[in-house]
Order: C-alpha cells, then sequence, then structure tokens
C-alpha cells in the first residue's frame, strides 16, 4: 500500500509539474485581472459566451465522444500526400505591396498598407503540449516564427492551444 502511495504522489508531483511549465502561461493577476473581471463576458469567476453556446452537438454526450475519438477509426483524415504549398520569403516583400500568405488551418499573414498583420498563427508543427500529439499536415508547416518579419498587429481569434502554444 505504501508503494501504492509513493506511486500516486510521484505521478501527482509530475502532473502538478508539467502543468505549471511556461508554456501553460499563468493566472492573470493585478491590473489585468480588473481588466478581465469588467468584462461583460466574465461571470461567476470564468468566461462565459454570450449567447448559448453548447459544447457539444445535439445528442452526443462526452462519454460518445472519448469513445469514438479512442476507438473509431475514420479513414482519409489526413492527406494521402504532401500538401502543395509555396513559401514565400515574409522579410523581403515589397512594403507598397498588398499581400495575403494563407499558413493553413486558420492561420495567415496579412500585409496591408504597409502594416503586418498576423492572425491565429500555429508555427510550431504542433496542436498539443504533449509530444507525440495531433501534427500539421506535411506541406502546412513550412514556416517558423523565424520566417515572420516584425509584426504590427497579432490577433488570436480563439484560445485553442495549438495558437497559443509556447514556441509559436
Amino acid at each position: 500500500m505504501l508503494y501504492f502511495l509513493l506511486f500516486a504522489a510521484l505521478i501527482a508531483s509530475c502532473v502538478f509539474a508539467f502543468f505549471n511549465m511556461p508554456m501553460f502561461g499563468k493566472l492573470p493577476a493585478g491590473e489585468r485581472l480588473m481588466r478581465i473581471q469588467q468584462s461583460p463576458n466574465y461571470k461567476n469567476g470564468k468566461f462565459s459566451n454570450l449567447s448559448h453556446t453548447p459544447d457539444l452537438t445535439e445528442g452526443a454526450t462526452y462519454f460518445s465522444v472519448l469513445k469514438d475519438f479512442l476507438f473509431s477509426r475514420t479513414a482519409h483524415l489526413r492527406p494521402a500526400t504532401e500538401i502543395p504549398s509555396v513559401k514565400t520569403n515574409l522579410h523581403n516583400l515589397p512594403a507598397h505591396d498588398d499581400v495575403l500568405v494563407w499558413f493553413g488551418h486558420s492561420s495567415y499573414f496579412m500585409q496591408l498598407s504597409g502594416k503586418t498583420v498576423l492572425v491565429d498563427p500555429v508555427l510550431s508543427g504542433s496542436a498539443s503540449p504533449l509530444p507525440g500529439g495531433t501534427k500539421a499536415f506535411n506541406g502546412a508547416d513550412i514556416y517558423s516564427a523565424d520566417d515572420m518579419p516584425e509584426i504590427d498587429f497579432l490577433f488570436i481569434t480563439h484560445d485553442h492551444w495549438d495558437h497559443l502554444d509556447y514556441d509559436t
């Protein structure tokens, strides 16, 4: 029994240490927390959508979603071949040109009237904090943070891990 408790304590310590790594950010405090609390979406200690937004589609349960994720195999979820792509050198764009470069998923770069805009970047090639998690499709992973010029505006439209990962 003692070994089991020691093992459980070790696992709990590892999980605690993992979730306290810098890549997960930190809880808001001070002025930032006050701004958050003043948001119309912040109620009862958490953010809530102003309109009804169900977590699951009608008829689905968390158990059914988990079961399908773990045990159902759906064909054709990944491209059979590399996605055709052209890598644009974003550092050498003429300043007067208006440009849109789609990186894949919901990520793109724009240069408009000489200003650079980056929207929902996913630049680490991974959509998971765990090694071996969801990876970008081959051909949709050709840009990295080093490929970005100086950015004037950065927009994050939703808080999924892939857009907020530490490497990006």
